[in-house]
C-alpha cells in the first residue's frame, strides 16, 4: 500500500479527503435542500461544502499555533466526542436506508449496520490512516459510477420530476449562509484531517486539499442534478449502495481520528463501545445528531482560531521584547 501511495499520492490523498468529508447523509440532505429550499440555498450550501477542505488546507499551517491548540487536551476531548457522533451518524445513515428495502427488517438492518462498521474498525487497527486512504479510493470511485448510473436512470427512465424554485423564502438563504460556518469549522475539528495535513506537509503534497475540493464539487454537482428526479424503485435501490459507500468512507475517518487521539488500542476500544451503544442513540435521528454536533463545533473551532492568533501575538510581542532587551544588553557591553 505504501509503495502504491508513493506513486499516486496526490490523487489518492485528494480522493480520501473528499470521501471522508462526504457524510452518509449528504446525498439525501443535499437533494432535499434543493427541493425544499431552492436552487440558491443549495448552491451556497454546496459551494461551502466544496470549499471546506481547500480552506482548511490553506489555513492549517498559515495560522501559527492552530494545530497546537486543536491538539490540547480540552479540545481533544471535544474532538473525540465529535468523532463518536460522526460514527453514530454513519451508522444511522446505513441503518435508515437499509430499512427502506422491503425484505429488510429493522433488527436485520441494525445487525448489518453494526457488523459492517465493526469489521471496518477491526480492519483499521493496523496501519489505520494508510488503510483508510485505500478504503476510501475504491469506495469513492464506486460512488461516482453509481451516481452516473442514477442520473442515466433519471433521464432515460421516464421518472417524474420536481419543480425547483430559486428559493422558497429569504430565511432559507440565511440558513445556507449560517451553514457555511458549520461546514468550514468541520475539517478543523477532525483529527484525521490534521493527520493528513501533517503527512501532506512532509511530502509537499498540500495541493491535494485543493484537488479534493474539485472532486467534492463534482459530487455536489451530481446531487444537484439528481435533486430534479422523483426516485423510482430501481433508483432507490441504487441509492442505498451510494449511501453505503459514502457512509463507510466517512466512518473510517472517524475511527482513525479516535485512534490518533487515544492510541490504537484504546481508540479501537472506544470505537467498538460507540458502536455497541449506538442502538440507544437511534431515536435522536440523523439530523438531530448532525445539528447538535455541527452547532457545537463551529464555536469550538472559532475559539481555537482566536486562541491561536492571541498566542501568536503574545509570542511575537515577547520575542520583540526579548530582542530589545538583548540589543540593550549588547549596547551596554559595547559602551563599557
Amino acid at each position: 500500500m505504501k509503495n502504491m501511495l508513493k506513486k499516486n499520492s496526490t490523487l489518492f490523498y485528494a480522493m480520501s479527503l473528499a470521501a471522508s468529508w462526504a457524510w452518509g447523509t449528504s446525498l439525501v440532505v443535499g437533494m432535499e435542500t434543493m427541493q425544499t429550499k431552492g436552487i440558491i440555498p443549495f448552491v451556497i450550501w454546496a459551494l461551502a461544502n466544496s470549499l471546506a477542505i481547500p480552506l482548511f488546507g490553506f489555513i492549517a499551517y498559515r495560522i501559527p499555533n492552530l494545530e497546537r491548540v486543536v491538539n490540547s487536551k480540552i479540545v481533544m476531548i471535544f474532538t473525540t466526542i465529535v468523532s463518536i457522533f460522526c460514527l453514530w451518524i454513519q451508522l444511522n445513515a446505513i441503518y435508515q436506508y437499509l430499512c427502506n428495502l422491503s425484505f429488510m427488517t429493522e433488527i436485520a438492518s441494525k445487525i448489518v449496520s453494526v457488523t459492517i462498521i465493526f469489521f471496518m474498525t477491526v480492519a483499521l487497527y493496523k496501519n489505520g490512516l494508510i488503510k483508510s486512504i485505500f478504503i476510501d479510493n475504491p469506495l469513492w470511485i464506486l460512488c461516482y459510477l453509481l451516481l452516473i448510473i442514477l442520473i442515466i436512470c433519471g433521464f432515460v427512465g421516464n421518472v417524474e420530476t420536481y419543480d425547483i424554485v430559486n428559493y422558497t423564502n429569504q430565511s432559507e438563504i440565511f440558513w445556507a449562509l449560517n451553514s457555511c460556518f458549520i461546514l468550514f469549522s468541520g475539517p478543523i475539528m477532525c483529527i484525521q484531517n490534521w493527520q493528513m495535513a501533517e503527512k501532506l506537509k512532509k511530502e509537499k503534497k498540500m495541493k491535494a486539499h485543493y484537488l479534493a475540493g474539485v472532486l467534492f464539487a463534482i459530487y455536489m454537482a451530481f446531487i444537484g442534478v439528481l435533486a430534479k428526479f422523483k426516485f423510482n424503485g430501481i433508483m432507490n435501490a441504487i441509492l442505498i449502495f451510494v449511501v453505503l459507500c459514502v457512509a463507510l468512507s466517512t466512518a473510517d475517518a472517524a475511527i482513525v481520528s479516535i485512534q490518533k487521539i487515544a492510541n490504537k488500542k484504546w481508540g479501537t476500544i472506544i470505537s467498538l463501545l460507540a458502536i455497541a451503544v449506538w442502538n440507544w442513540v437511534i431515536p435522536m435521528g440523523v439530523m438531530g445528531l448532525w445539528t447538535t454536533m455541527g452547532n457545537m463545533r463551529k464555536y469550538v473551532a472559532g475559539a481555537c482560531i482566536i486562541v491561536a492568533i492571541i498566542m501568536s501575538y503574545i509570542q511575537k510581542r515577547n520575542g520583540k521584547s526579548d530582542g530589545n532587551e538583548q540589543e540593550k544588553k549588547s549596547t551596554i557591553e559595547v559602551n563599557a
